[in-house]
């Protein structure tokens, strides 16, 4: 069963055994002219009217969002539980002006046996309307069944007061049912304060500061969040929208941030059941080391993707910064100058203590190229690129060499093994030496690409 028809099924009973108890409140009260059963039978018959606007509400509230409600309409469940409220109020006022006037006349009414009856199976039918509502509310998140609950809750203490009441007047304390009768409007007025605060608070978007610190703390621990800042959270119904700005490393990519932001809005939702975000994310520069400072000042001009091979030497004077840049490959050299002078403002903005920039250009790679596979024709050069790297530590094996013709020459990928445990480092330190010692005896050669796999053990 889905929440909201749960919902709808609770509200229907609510209002079919509320106008029972009702009837026959009324009935009973109008019979004898007791204002106090009367009052109690209005406040059921108010209660009839809520559990229907609590119906009607909970119908309403569980429509998907659309176009005009983009929110949803959950906020039909608040308006009528400040309905509820209103509603209450009036007659609260009614009950009170009706009970100083039989104060006044010092008035007598009969009491039968039958009343207190009837006043007895509504104690006990209000018992078990109210605990059922008081869970549906907690199960389904409710703000009107939560209203109707409390509400039920206070008729049995209402009717209990109504009993006593008319014990007194049984026992001849006349004035006892317009006493009580000023006792039912004190209930009905505080319980429409308490219910009609409870739906205006949410109504105005009263911040709720129990479930921002729970969102606030579902985003924080979400990876690739640095800090969370404001947190705003509105309420509608039984439902809640949260807003919040978290700041991600500004050099997060377009892709990384919007993964991070779904990642907040799914932490978000399991952490509060029935809350939806809006992420707004903004870049951060905390905790970054001065490689991570280079790629953001190369970002801001559009060059991040194109910067490598980043160094960092340490001078009495202040800091070496070298580091390489690629260009277009058909760009003249003094428009590729303008652009290692920009790139070397953006860094000495953006890093203080650079005593020299120094950025070496390289060509962009071209657009794809065509090959053909030529292993066959190149026996030669393949033992002789094994020996190559064999000859290298820690390389301990060369078991494939791809030979490709391209355009601009031959182009080679090799397939070696080192030692599991080996560091990148020396690994990278053999690579360089074999395509140095590979570029110097082959000149046709353009590129190497080694790819380095652990070698089996066992």
């Amino acid at each position: 069963m889905s929440t909201g028809s749960g919902a709808q099924r609770v509200a229907f009973l609510s209002l079919f055994w509320t106008a029972c108890i009702a009837a026959a409140k009324l009935a009973v009260g109008l019979r004898i002219r007791s204002v106090a059963l009367v009052g109690d039978g209005l406040h059921s018959g108010l209660d009839m009217l809520a559990a229907a606007l609590t119906l009607a509400a909970v119908r309403w509230a569980s429509k998907p969002p659309d176009l005009e409600h983009p929110y949803g309409h959950g906020r039909a469940e608040n308006l009528s539980a400040l309905g509820q409220a209103a509603l209450m109020i009036l007659i609260a006022a009614g009950v009170a002006l009706e009970a100083v006037g039989r104060l006044r006349s010092n008035s007598a009414i009969d009491v039968r046996a039958y009343v207190f009856v009837v006043l007895a199976i509504a104690i006990a039918l209000d018992a078990g309307r109210a605990a059922v509502l008081h869970r549906a509310a907690r199960r389904f998140d409710s703000p009107a069944l939560g209203a109707s609950a409390v509400n039920f809750t206070a008729d049995i203490g209402e009717s209990a007061v109504v009993f006593v009441g008319l014990l007194a007047v049984k026992a001849g304390f006349h004035r006892g049912d317009a006493v009580v009768g000023l006792v039912v409007a004190a209930f009905m007025f505080g319980i429409a304060l308490r219910v009609g605060r409870s739906a205006f608070s949410v109504l105005m978007d009263r911040q709720h500061p129990d479930i921002a610190e729970r969102v606030s703390a579902a985003a924080g621990a979400v990876p690739g969040v640095v800090d969370v800042g404001e947190v705003r959270v509105r309420r509608s119904g039984a439902d809640a929208h949260a807003e919040m700005t978290v700041t991600v490393p500004r050099t997060s990519s377009v892709e990384q941030s919007h993964g991070i932001t779904e990642a907040v809005e799914a932490a978000v939702a399991q952490a509060v059941p029935g809350t939806s975000s809006t992420v707004h994310v903004e870049p951060s520069s905390e905790g970054e080391d001065v490689v991570a400072r280079t790629f953001a000042a190369a970002n801001r001009i559009g060059m991040a993707d194109q910067v490598h091979n980043v160094t960092v030497i340490e001078h009495p004077e202040g800091m070496w910064l070298t580091l390489h840049a690629k260009v277009d490959p058909d760009m003249p050299l003094a428009r590729a100058h303008d652009v290692t002078d920009t790139l070397e403002r953006e860094l000495r903005s953006e890093i203080n203590g650079l005593a020299r920039v120094e950025i070496h250009l390289e060509p962009r790679e071209p657009t794809p190229l065509h090959g053909t596979v030529v292993g066959a024709r190149h026996a030669s050069l393949i033992d002789a690129v094994r020996e190559i790297c064999e000859a290298h530590r820690p390389i301990t094996t060369c078991h494939e060499v791809a030979v490709t013709q391209a355009e601009d020459g031959l182009h080679l990928v090799v397939h070696c093994e080192a030692p599991p445990g080996e560091t990148i480092a020396a690994i990278h330190d053999a690579s360089l030496a074999v395509e140095n010692e590979i570029h110097r005896r082959y000149s046709e050669v353009r590129a190497v690409t080694i790819h380095f796999e652990p070698e089996a053990t066992g």
